[in-house]
């Protein structure tokens, strides 16, 4: 199974501070292994890497960290896909002509990367966006 991670799943399953943590962690396990191929965007490591850096948690994660978790958590164990004009392209007009506005057209960037893929799921804390935006073929769950 190809299981996309969005960054609200992907931050915690990093951060062992955030009370989600152990759910995300044991998805993270489970979508990268026996058989299953972990996807996310390349635009995921750029938005985990600046929540990383701006969590309000006790034990702040600083720059050099936050690179190391991306470099060393995220890039060996997922299939990192690359968006090009025409995947851009074609999520602005997802949301434009389901009457939509605002931050869900980052939402469709990442469900862009999960059609290119060919992903049978999204996980996600942001359900809403998703399944206003995610064709039947896709299952959109939280872990």
């Amino acid at each position: 199974m190809n299981v996309l991670f969005d960054t609200s799943v992907l931050v915690p399953a990093l951060v062992d501070q955030l009370a989600n943590h152990p759910a995300c962690f044991s998805a993270l396990i489970r979508g990268t292994s026996d058989g299953n191929r972990g996807v996310c965007s390349t635009h995921a490591l750029v938005e985990c890497y600046s929540v990383l850096t701006s969590l309000p948690v006790r034990r702040r994660i600083t720059a050099p960290e936050a690179r190391r978790l991306v470099e060393e958590s995220i890039l060996p164990r997922f299939t990192v896909v690359a968006l090009d004009t025409e995947d851009y392209r074609s999520a602005i007009r997802i949301v434009a002509e389901s009457g939509l506005s605002g931050g869900i057209i980052y939402d469709a960037l990442h469900l862009a990367a999960a059609r290119k893929e060919g992903c049978d799921r999204i996980l996600t804390y942001n359900l809403r966006h998703f399944n206003a935006l995610c064709p039947a073929e896709i299952t959109v769950s939280a872990p």
